[in-house]
């Protein structure tokens, strides 16, 4: 909300609900080694730590009516996404965004995008999923190639989006995953740093890579 003063009147303009403080919120915005998607999913995971009511409101409530039982036919995909629970996750997405407090933003580290970009590569070609690469690493390890954490670390991965704002919502609302745990880490306060990494998986087209930590030191 703002209040714009003009002449002597006073007029109460009401900001678009769309609108964002991306001066703010934008924090990877002048960084060289992130590609404009990496940068926009730091940036969609900003909006809604700063603000989860607002996000919630604006891309996750009219998600729910695009759902018949559990075919997702949002307009203008061509083809419709079989989920595992439905609309039912993303009431559920919704309700419990509405009722969180902001948290701190997220700022990205090189050598956390770095650690990222590294699975990415790794598992891109033989369409493996999961935390593990090929070669027995963890997210710690890999964390660790490019400097240290300290605090808590926590690794979301996406498959089959390339563009931010699918990518974040498709963490939150976490659709089939009874703990919600990739959007506890989207939403955790005790997160401060990230890297991100997107590119292609033999499996599902594309996949994306979050590594959050509560503090980074870089090699």
């Amino acid at each position: 909300m703002g209040v714009v003063l003009f002449c002597v009147v006073v007029v109460l303009v009401s900001a678009a609900p769309e609108e964002w403080d991306l001066v703010l919120l934008d924090t990877a915005q002048d960084v060289d080694y992130l590609t404009r998607v990496e940068k926009d999913v730091i940036l969609e995971l900003n909006m809604v730590r700063s603000d989860p009511r607002k996000y919630a409101d604006l891309y996750i409530k009219p998600q729910i009516a695009y759902f018949k039982g559990t075919l997702f036919s949002e307009p203008g995909r061509s083809i419709g996404l079989r989920t595992n629970e439905g609309a039912k996750a993303v009431e559920e997405c919704y309700q419990a965004l509405i009722t969180m407090q902001p948290v701190p933003l997220l700022y990205p580290e090189k050598g956390l995008s770095l650690a990222a970009k590294d699975h990415v590569l790794d598992t891109r070609k033989t369409g493996r999923v999961g935390h593990t690469g090929s070669d027995g690493s963890t997210m710690g390890g890999r964390l660790n190639r490019y400097g240290k954490w300290a605090g808590s670390a926590g690794e979301n991965i996406s498959y089959g989006n390339d563009k931010a704002r699918d990518i974040v919502v498709q963490l939150l609302i976490d659709d089939g995953v009874s703990s919600r745990g990739h959007r506890t880490n989207n939403m955790s306060g005790a997160f401060t740093r990230i890297g991100v990494a997107v590119g292609k998986h033999a499996g599902y087209g594309s996949m994306c890579v979050l590594d959050f930590v509560s503090t980074y030191t870089g090699n």
